[in-house]
């Protein structure tokens, strides 16, 4: 991501942080009691902005209780209620955020 593009996802990520609540926006915390874990491998980070970016873009899904984004190991950890929001909705949130990504099969497994 070259510099510009970061600076253009930080300014977006705050300004999702401080506008979003007057716009009636949520931060996408699921109510329900189920929770599971994705895993997601990620391509084309390049700085920490652009980890900021990742995980404000699955923050915004509707049901992402939380997402976890290492720009160091470029993964995601996306905790999520399955009645809300799906794996691939995660992966494509990313992809819309302009960066590449895919399932990890869980470890062990």
């Amino acid at each position: 991501m070259n510099r510009r593009k970061c600076l253009l996802a930080v300014a977006g990520w705050i300004g999702a942080l401080v506008l979003g609540p007057s716009l009636g926006l949520r931060p996408g915390h699921a109510r329900a009691e189920e929770s599971r874990e994705a895993a997601l491998a990620l391509e084309g980070l390049t700085c920490a902005a652009c980890a900021f970016a990742v995980k404000a873009a699955l923050k915004r899904l509707d049901g992402v209780r939380d997402a976890k984004v290492s720009y160091r190991n470029k993964t995601a950890t996306v905790f999520y209620d399955p009645a809300q929001v799906s794996p691939q909705e995660l992966v494509a949130a990313v992809e819309q955020a302009g960066f590449r990504a895919s399932i990890q099969e869980p470890s062990g497994h």
